[in-house]
């Protein structure tokens, strides 16, 4: 597998890692707070980004996309998160190729082709914007985020 590919997938991980062990520590209330920032809750967010990965992750193997997730809690989502995680991480270890073709159909039906790298990037960029509203919503509500910049990752795999 690309070496620069599963460093990206790497940070995605542990970005996710990060905000999720963040929420833990606050009031398990946080999770579901209503809001009204593009989405209704943190909770929501988490939801759409574990929903939004599993549905790549379905396409990669190509298989049918499965069904949006609602989380109860964040340990639900921290659980299921990890395994998805792991189910991806697994795959792009199996890929020789990361220029490799996957067509697919899109949740509206129409057909693309994109290559095994396209898909990372996308899960990643928006993995990373997610994060940012999560971000924003944890702010608007008196609490402070927490740092997830991919140079930051490096700097943490490095030991600066």
């Amino acid at each position: 597998m690309n070496e620069q590919l599963s460093l990206l997938y790497d940070y995605n991980i542990w970005a996710n890692d990060r905000v999720i062990n963040h929420l833990k520590s606050l009031p398990s209330e946080v999770f579901y707070r209503e809001v009204s920032l593009g989405f209704s809750s943190l909770a929501e967010v988490i939801s759409h980004i574990a929903s939004a990965d599993g549905v790549w992750h379905a396409r990669l193997k190509g298989d049918t996309p499965p069904p949006a997730v609602i989380f109860r809690d964040i340990e639900e989502a921290s659980s299921h998160i990890k395994q998805l995680q792991a189910q991806i991480r697994e795959y792009l270890l199996s890929v020789r190729d990361a220029d490799q073709q996957v067509t697919y159909k899109s949740l509206k039906g129409h057909e693309y082709t994109n290559t095994v790298s396209e898909i990372i990037h996308q899960i990643v960029n928006h993995g990373t914007y997610h994060r940012g509203n999560i971000s924003t919503i944890l702010r608007s509500i008196g609490y402070e985020g927490i740092l997830t910049d991919y140079i930051a990752y490096l700097w943490t795999e490095r030991g600066s």
